[in-house]
């Protein structure tokens, strides 16, 4: 399998290639500035760019079977909701791939981005009211990635965390839909762990699973 991960060099991001490679992928890493991934292997190859470069996209996505994003908003907390690059960022990658495929798309994101199946409980109420509250930028970030992806052509997955600083793994992971119960936190590890399955589930596609620690 051939996979592409945007923002490979962030915690969550290396932990990705890292399974990605021990599991006989071909990892393509994006990133914004030269020599921020430290990860050397075979089955590696990295394209630095600029997130709407698509000259850069087209290099780094076309002929591939997958792209995954665990690329993420700055944690502002100014109330004057600025300029939302995450979101452009996934806008040109959602018309490249729509252009030149793939069509397998992953995202992380938080339950502020809303699923059809959520049903009120803490996990999809808390992280959707307190960014709004607290990192307004961060939750216009995610509103806009929402109406982005319900409009794309693609087989969408978004993996959806609340609190990734979990100090252990736990028992491997869970997840929801939304519409059951989940816990509250994930490890970093479990994160990247269930957004790499995503890339083979296609019972997954166009769902939000909300993951966190066993």
């Amino acid at each position: 399998m051939k996979i592409t991960i945007f923002g490979a060099n962030g915690q969550i991001g290396q932990l990705l290639v890292k399974q990605a490679l021990e599991a006989g992928y071909d990892v393509t890493a994006y990133t914004r500035r030269p020599n921020t991934l430290s990860i050397e292997h075979e089955k590696l190859q990295i394209v630095v760019g600029a997130l709407t470069d698509q000259e850069k996209l087209r290099e780094a996505i076309t002929g591939r079977d997958a792209v995954l994003s665990v690329l993420g908003p700055k944690m502002s907390m100014k109330r004057k909701v600025s300029d939302l690059p995450i979101a452009e960022a996934h806008k040109a990658i959602i018309s490249v791939m729509e252009e030149f495929g793939p069509e397998r798309f992953i995202t992380l994101a938080t339950p502020a981005i809303s699923a059809k199946e959520d049903v009120k409980q803490l996990a999809t109420v808390l992280p959707s009211l307190m960014p709004r509250l607290l990192m307004p930028t961060g939750y216009a970030e995610m509103k806009e990635i929402e109406k982005l992806l319900k409009t794309a052509k693609l087989d969408w997955t978004v993996v959806r965390i609340i609190d990734p600083n979990a100090k252990t793994d736990g028992n491997g992971y869970g997840i929801s839909f939304g519409d059951t119960k989940s816990k509250m936190s994930v490890s970093r590890y479990n994160a990247a762990k269930c957004m790499l399955d995503a890339a083979t589930k296609d019972e997954w596609i166009h769902k939000m699973p909300i993951v966190f620690n066993n």
